[in-house]
């Protein structure tokens, strides 16, 4: 077979691949809310790596396990519930290093692993049939219930509203707080905001990815990003690209494989960032 031919036969497979992709039931309801969620972890993401808050995102994923214990055991809405615990937890961390003797990382650390602790005695607690720890712990977009998609829309048109209007002040005083404090900025403000954004970041990205690799998505597509753009404007397009890209490449081998999907959208973002910084390190090179 001549390779004009192996090419069109493998462009036919590939067409009938993705027909049938896009006509499953399933992946028709797992893209919408797979791919805003993207969107809206990538241009946090952004922010995240400029204020140095990977560490931070940890932390308040692992302790919205507390957050969904709390819906589980006492029969409350699980998403409104781990957000409301989670954003409060980003506040208090926020608050917490002013505290003498207490360091942010030391803060995270506490409340990290006293959340976690409270989380897990709950979902003890309740019947396996009540929880689906499986999804907990490593995300199930393809369980997202349509109230489940109407709260994640909500709250991730909040956090991208307000990373569009403040995205200059939280990237100023991420690289130079006393200029922009002197400026005339309300940097303790601005952090506070941006604490509680990454909070209900958090909260999408679980139901995406799960608590353990929640972090993956909030970090790594800003990280991919980092190695190409300079300013502002282009890294948040480039974190969005390579995140919707990773996105859609990953449901992909989910949906042909079986894989679990969280864990195989993040495998996709660090394969991803391994091919970007390889051919950054070669341009550089090259030059």
């Amino acid at each position: 077979m001549s390779l004009p031919m192996i090419r069109v036969v493998l462009g036919a497979i590939m067409i009938d691949f993705l027909q049938q992709f896009f006509a499953s039931p399933v992946m028709q309801d797992a893209l919408p809310p797979a791919l805003f969620i993207a969107i809206v972890a990538s241009s946090m993401s952004v922010m995240i790596l400029a204020h140095r808050l990977s560490f931070l995102t940890v932390g308040i994923s692992h302790a919205s396990l507390a957050g969904l214990g709390l819906a589980i055991a006492f029969s409350l809405p699980l998403l409104p519930t781990a957000t409301a615990f989670c954003v409060g937890i980003a506040l208090l961390l926020a608050a917490l290093p002013k505290q003498r003797g207490i360091s942010e990382d030391t803060g995270t650390g506490l409340l990290f692993a006293g959340s976690m602790a409270l989380g897990i005695v709950l979902i003890s607690q309740v019947s396996r049939n009540q929880v689906d720890l499986f999804g907990l712990l490593f995300g199930n977009i393809l369980t997202v219930t349509t109230q489940e998609w109407h709260w994640l829309l909500f709250i991730g048109c909040i956090i991208l509203l307000a990373f569009i209007t403040m995205a200059r002040a939280w990237w100023s005083i991420a690289f130079d707080a006393i200029t922009a404090a002197a400026g005339g900025l309300p940097v303790s403000l601005l952090r506070l905001l941006l604490y509680g954004t990454v909070g209900l970041s958090v909260v999408m990205c679980v139901k995406l990815a799960g608590i353990v690799l929640t972090t993956g998505l909030m970090v790594l597509p800003a990280t991919c990003a980092w190695l190409w753009g300079r300013s502002l404007i282009s890294l948040w397009l480039l974190s969005m690209s390579f995140a919707i890209i990773g996105t859609f490449i990953g449901l992909l081998f989910s949906y042909n494989y079986d894989w679990p999907s969280g864990a195989t959208i993040v495998l996709t973002l660090c394969i991803m960032f391994i091919m970007s910084w390889g051919t950054a390190w070669l341009t550089q090179r090259n030059k």
